[in-house]
């Protein structure tokens, strides 16, 4: 260092850096790296491929339902922009089953987010998640499952409005 002090730790990179720090048999003065999607999710971020021996399943975010109604596929009147943006058409699939969870974008990113149940994410407002449930019957105050993408993940854990639970490792999630 230019101080003159030794340096103990030398950062080489991130989740990002995995591959080349197992693979290379002289890393240099590297010696720390920054790993947070590779562990928590158990993937590499640059191609989403699964690393043998992680868990892909450690962390899910789980949302309330705090309503399911059947409501028409398509609203009525015409579609204006959100405060995210201009609002994506919705398919006409005639009536469906329109669940509201109690999350939203200001505590997770909805497009980082894959349904452990059968159910569509449709949209997000600031706090609350809409889905499209195909199968699934869900009452008020079950709960619905989701895989977080690393985007996803870092807002979920960010949030105040988030609980985070940390259960023993043989519990299996059901999505509910």
């Amino acid at each position: 260092s230019t101080t003159g002090d030794p340096l103990e730790r030398v950062s080489g990179g991130n989740s990002a850096n995995l591959r080349w720090a197992l693979a290379s048999p002289d890393p240099g003065r590297v010696n720390e790296l920054r790993l947070g999607e590779s562990i928590l999710l158990g993937r590499q971020p640059l191609d989403r491929s699964v690393i043998e021996g992680l868990h892909t399943d450690a962390v899910r975010v789980v949302a309330e339902v705090i309503e399911s109604k059947v409501k028409p596929s398509v609203p009525s009147g015409r579609l204006a922009r959100t405060a995210f943006g201009t609002a994506r058409p919705p398919e006409d699939r005639g009536d469906i089953r329109r669940v509201i969870l109690a999350l939203g974008r200001q505590d997770v990113d909805p497009d980082g987010l894959v349904p452990m149940l059968d159910v569509d994410v449709l949209g997000a407002s600031s706090d609350h998640l809409v889905v499209g449930a195909r199968s699934e019957a869900l009452r008020v105050g079950s709960e619905v499952a989701f895989a977080p993408d690393y985007a996803a993940l870092v807002r979920a854990m960010t949030s105040p409005f988030v609980r985070t639970v940390v259960r023993g490792g043989s519990e299996e999630p059901d999505g509910r």
